[in-house]
């Protein structure tokens, strides 16, 4: 097969070579078209007979193209109104953004919502479907109606909208199933905060290239972009029967895969919910919220030409630009939090006293956002959550491994606190931290509380990133307080054997089967015999201060702990969460 190659100038996406490509296929005698916009040509092949050139090259020009070399754009424009328009819109963006703190409104404030995180995704895909999902799917949706009403030029305005409405159909559809399947996948594997952040951040970038692409900043990175893999495109063209509907409901479907920051930080939640019905609403509520920036992106700029359709797109284009900047910056603090906040394990006697430290959540972060409190001790943590539905309401504090989804009213998190070192935290998105520091002269509340390691109030503690839950009685749940249920602290005491200082005991569904007591100095093997597999927040075990590895309670295995204690005192066998499973008396 014979081969023609020509250089085109004017390709910056799929779309533009997807365009040209089944354009010059109509073309008498070609056989097969490949269009490059990286390197800037199409080649066209054939058999025998060869392709008007003249033809080829009208096609090309009445597609918006021309041929010969791509110039070489600059990295910046020479034009200063470039500029002044970009800060002009800065400006108008900063003054709305004023005008509606100032109104007493909040973007993360959502009002009464049965579920605060429908309210959240349904926001965020409003904003995003004027903005990125707008910027990467707009491309796509542009193709699908201009082949449709090509075909259906005599169609009435409704017949020719239907190619919009099928894909956000689809869209809507697809997200909820691919939503629910994050969250039945989250059940399993949840996202750290520092992947969470990288997902951020990286997204963010993408976004920052979409923004600049939009704006026309940079003329040689406008030329980039970013959008649909081809094949998925590839299919626009078939009208045959019902399929011409069907490719339109699977293209939307597919965009759940789109590198957009906002379905990124969606799709973080869903993971994160632990539940296929939670997942699937929170995508769908996000997918909805976006279907009406989609929808009209079609017509609008159908309707918009000249000079206010590129003062349109580069309005948005800045508008992309500063969600990215703030993408990024959040992003940061996230990773921050989850891969450089370090505390020193607890160490020593845990103190029988309680500390109790309070913070309030609103709709503008955390206060006091800055806290102090004891090292090595037990510690209550109230936050009394004033609005729920806002991002401030999933505190996430990952050196404590702990990820609480704040109901209205008082939560209570209850931890032993560390050492040494300051704990931070933030919400799930990054927009509001805080830290706790870790100071022994700190003056704070305390009191004799028995019940911190006994049965915790509602609220006590949340999901465990490290797939760890939570649970009440027999029976685990994603949510609500870290309960022991059934299972009891013991009241007798285990010693070592003369010869081998080794200390056997067992593990039921009812609990460990005694204390343990040693003697200061002494080298010890405590062999836990597990008969029950134990599930929620119970199935850890570890011993702060003596042996800090984290074992899991399953029916049929042997928990083995290596110990040496320098100081006496009374040391804690505690789950992960630091609820107390017995003790070692160190004598």
């Amino acid at each position: 097969m014979k081969k023609i190659v020509m250089d085109v100038a004017g390709m910056h996406c799929k779309s533009c070579e997807l365009l040209l490509e089944r354009s010059i296929q109509q073309v008498k005698g070609v056989e097969k078209v490949h269009a490059d916009q990286s390197r800037g040509t199409v080649t066209i092949s054939y058999a025998d007979n060869i392709p008007n050139e003249k033809t080829v090259t009208s096609i090309i020009q009445e597609n918006g193209y021309k041929l010969g070399k791509e110039e070489k754009l600059p990295w910046f424009h020479a034009d200063i109104d470039t500029y002044i328009e970009t800060i002009l819109i800065v400006a108008v963006l900063f003054m709305l953004y004023i005008f509606v703190k100032m109104s007493g409104s909040s973007f993360g404030s959502f009002g009464n919502f049965s579920s605060p995180s429908l309210g959240v995704a349904f926001l965020v895909g409003l904003t995003a479907g004027i903005s990125s999902c707008m910027a990467l799917v707009g491309g796509l949706i542009l193709s699908v109606s201009a082949k449709w009403n090509e075909e259906h030029m005599r169609a009435s305005k409704w017949h020719r909208f239907q190619p919009h409405l099928y894909f956000n159909i689809g869209r809507i559809t697809g997200f909820g199933i691919l939503g629910g399947l994050l969250g039945v996948f989250g059940s399993f594997v949840s996202l750290s905060p520092f992947a969470i952040g990288g997902l951020m951040i990286g997204s963010g970038l993408i976004m920052l290239l979409l923004g600049i692409n939009l704006s026309d900043l940079s003329p040689r990175l406008s030329q980039m972009s970013i959008t649909l893999p081809k094949f998925l495109g590839s299919g626009v063209g078939k009208t045959d029967g019902a399929s011409k509907h069907i490719v339109a409901l699977t293209t939307g479907a597919l965009t759940f895969f789109l590198p957009c920051g906002f379905t990124l930080a969606m799709q973080a939640y869903a993971i994160t919910t632990g539940s296929f019905t939670t997942g699937a609403l929170t995508m769908m509520a996000f997918a909805l919220g976006t279907a009406p920036g989609l929808l009209g992106v079609g017509g609008l700029t159908s309707y918009l030409s000249g000079s206010i359709a590129k003062r349109f797109f580069k309005f948005t284009g800045v508008l992309v630009l500063i969600l990215a900047l703030f993408n990024i910056s959040n992003g940061y603090t996230l990773m921050s939090f989850g891969g450089l906040s370090k505390v020193a394990p607890t160490t020593g006697v845990i103190s029988d006293e309680v500390q109790e430290i309070r913070m309030t959540e609103s709709d503008s972060g955390y206060t006091p956002n800055t806290l102090s409190i004891k090292p090595n001790m037990h510690t209550r943590w109230i936050v009394d959550a004033t609005n729920p539905y806002t991002c401030a309401s999933q505190l996430m504090i990952p050196s404590l491994g702990i990820t609480k989804q704040l109901e209205p009213g008082e939560n209570i998190i209850e931890f032993i606190s560390p050492a040494s070192g300051t704990i931070g935290f933030s919400c799930s998105m990054g927009m509001y931290s805080g830290k706790i520091l870790i100071t022994p002269d700190t003056k704070i509340t305390t009191s004799k509380d028995t019940s911190f390691s006994a049965t915790p109030t509602k609220n006590t503690l949340s999901e465990n990133p490290t797939g760890v839950t939570c649970s009440t009685g027999n029976n685990s749940t994603s949510t609500g307080a870290c309960d022991k249920g059934s299972i009891e602290t013991p009241t007798a005491y285990i010693h070592p054997d003369i010869n081998s200082e080794t200390l056997n005991l067992s593990y039921t569904s009812a609990g460990l089967s005694g204390n343990i007591q040693v003697k200061k100095g002494g080298s010890y093997k405590i062999v836990i015999d597990v008969k029950d597999t134990i599930s929620g927040c119970m199935s850890t075990i570890l011993i702060p201060g003596l042996d800090e590895h984290i074992q899991y309670l399953r029916g049929g295995t042997q928990v083995v702990f290596n110990i040496k204690p320098t100081e006496t005192g009374r040391f804690p066998l505690v789950c992960a969460m630091g609820v107390t499973h017995g003790y070692v008396i160190v004598e």
